[in-house]
Parts: C-alpha cells; structure tokens; sequence
C-alpha cells in the first residue's frame, strides 16, 4: 500500500507536466509576436512620422505651403499627441498668411508641451503679422521668460513695444538684445526709430548707419534713414537711400513710388514722372503707381490750377478707385481730383467710400467736409470736419 501510494503523486505529475508545458509555450510565442508586431508596427510608424516631416520641410523650403500643411496634416494625424507637428504646420500658416489657423496650432503646440519656447515665438510672430502688438507682447514675454538668452526674441519684443507706443520699453529691449548679439542689425534700427520718435535724431542717425552698415541689403533700414534725411532737409543723401531702396527691392513698386515722390517734392517733375513712368511698365495696374501718379498731377494742379494736370490725375486714378476693394486712400486721392474738376456728386460717393475703407487716409474726412460744404450740406460738412479733428493727431 504505502507503494501504491507513493506512486500516486508521481504518475499526477507524470500527467500533468505535458498538458500545462504546451499552454506555457503558446502563450509565450503570442506575448513575443504580439510584441513584435506591436514594436514593427512603432518602428513602421515612426518611419512615416519622420518621413512626412522631411517631406512638409522640404516642401516648404521650395516655397510650396499647400504641398506642406499636407504632410505636417500627415504627421499631426499619426501622432496627435506630438507638439512638432502643430509646430511645423503653424509655422506655415503663418507664413501663408493664414493667421487664425496659425494661432490654432501654435496654442495646441504650447499645451502639449508648455516648457518649449518655440511656439510662444510664433505667436508672438503671428499677433505682429495681424497688427496686433500689443496682444505679441505677452508671448514674447513668456518666452523670455523660459530662454532670457535670446536676443532676437528680444529685439521682437522691443518692436511690438514700440508699436504700441511704449518707447521706453523698446529702447530697453533692443539694448538688451545688441548686449548679446552687437550685430544684430534689426536692433540697431529699432533704436535709430526711437530715438527719431524722441527727436534724438543724431543718435537715429548713427544707429541706422550702424543697421546698414551691418546689412546693407535692409531696405527698411534705409527708407527710415532717407526719412530723417528728408527731415533735416538732407536732399541729396535721401535720394541716395531712395535711389538704393528702389534697385534693392524690384520686386515691389513701392521703392520706386517712394523715389518718384521724393523728386517730385525736391522740385524735379521731370524725374518724378520719368520714375513713375519705369514702375508702370514694371508693376502695371499697380494701385501704389496710380496714387503716387495721381497726388502728383493733383499737387501740381493745386500749385498751378493746370487743369490738364486734374485730367491727367482722374485717369491714373479711375482705374483704380473702380475696383471694389480700393484702398481709402485711392478713393479719397480719386474724390479730390473730381472735387477739382467740379463733380461734386461724384466727390462725395467717392469720399464717402473713403471713410469706410481701413485704414482710412488722413485727409478723407477733411475732403468730404469740403464736398459736403459745396454741396450746401453744412451740418454733414461740420461733422465730416469734426471726424476728420478727431483722427488727426495734434
């Protein structure tokens, strides 16, 4: 019996070891396949990732912004969770001009990861781009706050401070960026624009020969320092910088509107017109041309009631002001030329446009009180003249 028994135990055994050792296995196989694939299926999608960021990247660098938002569409769909691709695809927005799609993933960006500082530049980027520099100050903070070694952001700091009128701040801050990069030229410019702002116009002076001097191909640079030449009656150096805008930026008209301009205030009609003439054949149908065209010829009939000079200034500009989306000041350039011609009718529906077109022209009010008051509407001519008070600064 105690034989018997001590068999027992040792044939459960015998029995039970092949039945549970297959179990073991199968399930050991599944848990290394299903990690396989599970890791194939990581790596594989990881690949897509990094290959649709390549992609959106390169498309970008070839200036194609469509071709890119669909790749970084790509990367965001594979990885939601990832802060690059919201990034990347607001970085383009934004540079498509496409603001309000920008601020959307900029602000997804920033929550996924709020210790990186990249997207809080963009925003601040994007908010100057709408004009709104006072909404750009706070981001631009924000991301000082996390990186102070950063002098470009602080540079753009100073910029929407400036902006927004606050010359003491943006002083501070292109000094603070020129003690950590005294190159960076867009600093020296923000200084030479405070410093004209605050009527320093030596120290403007050397900071915006500074700014070219270390980038000589900055337009804006030199359109500020042919503006305080222009100021001190420097002639002959504003048309210098001028002369350089216009070569350096030939892809715009407004290099050679602003040249055109200048002679014609110096006195020379003859390169004014000459000037004028080379944008129309390069920039036809530009709106810029026409209203520099037409407050010349306009100018020019005030000065000398040439009435050929008024013709001469409705036809540069009737094209112009027929277009729905004309600016308010082709319109109010466009209702002063017909208020000299003695359309008064027509004058004031030009005029009246003019006041509703952003940003309004300086003088549109002021042109329509003058078309009101001819038109015997005093009490209309008193208030367009009251607008036109209000909106001009002392």
């Amino acid at each position: 019996m105690p034989a018997v028994r001590g068999l027992g135990p040792r044939r459960v055994a015998s029995y039970d070891a092949p039945v549970k050792r297959p179990v073991i296995v199968i399930t050991v196989v599944a848990a290394v396949v299903a990690a396989t694939v599970y890791g194939w299926s990581d790596v594989r999608q990881a690949r897509a990732f990094r290959r649709l960021i390549a992609e959106g990247d390169a498309a970008l660098g070839r200036g194609q912004a469509t071709a890119a938002i669909e790749a970084f569409s790509g990367a965001v769909a594979l990885r939601p969770q990832s802060m690059l691709p919201y990034l990347k695809r607001g970085d383009t927005y934004w540079r498509d001009g496409q603001f309000d799609s920008a601020a959307r993933d900029l602000a997804q960006a920033q929550a996924l990861d709020p210790t990186a500082p990249q997207p809080l530049e963009l925003a601040g980027d994007v908010r100057l781009a709408r004009g709104d520099a006072a909404g750009a100050v706070a981001p631009f903070r924000a991301y000082l706050a996390l990186d102070d070694r950063a002098p470009r952001v602080q540079y753009k700091l100073g910029l929407a401070l400036y902006r927004t009128g606050d010359l003491k701040g943006a002083t501070e801050a292109a000094r603070r960026a020129l003690a950590m990069d005294p190159r960076l030229a867009e600093a020296h410019q923000l200084l030479g624009l405070t410093a004209v702002a605050e009527g320093r116009l030596a120290d403007a002076g050397r900071s915006l020969a500074r700014a070219i001097e270390l980038q000589p191909a900055s337009t804006a640079a030199r359109s500020a320092l042919a503006d305080l030449y222009e100021s001190l009656g420097r002639t002959r150096d504003e048309t210098t910088h001028r002369e350089a805008v216009a070569a350096l930026d030939a892809a715009r008209p407004e290099g050679l509107v602003s040249l055109a301009l200048a002679h014609a205030r110096h006195g020379r009609p003859d390169a004014a017109a000459a000037t004028l003439s080379r944008a129309s054949e390069r920039f036809p149908g530009s709106e810029a041309v026409a209203n520099a065209s037409g407050r010349i010829w306009l100018d020019r009939a005030e000065a000398s009631g040439d009435a050929r000079a008024v013709i001469t200034a409705l036809d540069a500009l009737a094209p112009a002001a027929a277009r729905e989306n004309a600016s308010s000041e082709t319109l109010a350039l466009y209702g002063r030329a017909l208020l000299l011609n003695g359309d008064l009718t027509a004058a004031r529906e030009a005029l009246l446009r003019a006041t509703t077109q952003f940003p309004i022209a300086r003088d549109a009010f002021l042109r329509l009180s003058q078309a009101e008051a001819r038109l015997g509407r005093r009490d209309d001519a008193r208030a367009a003249l009251v607008r036109h008070q209000a909106l001009t600064p002392p």
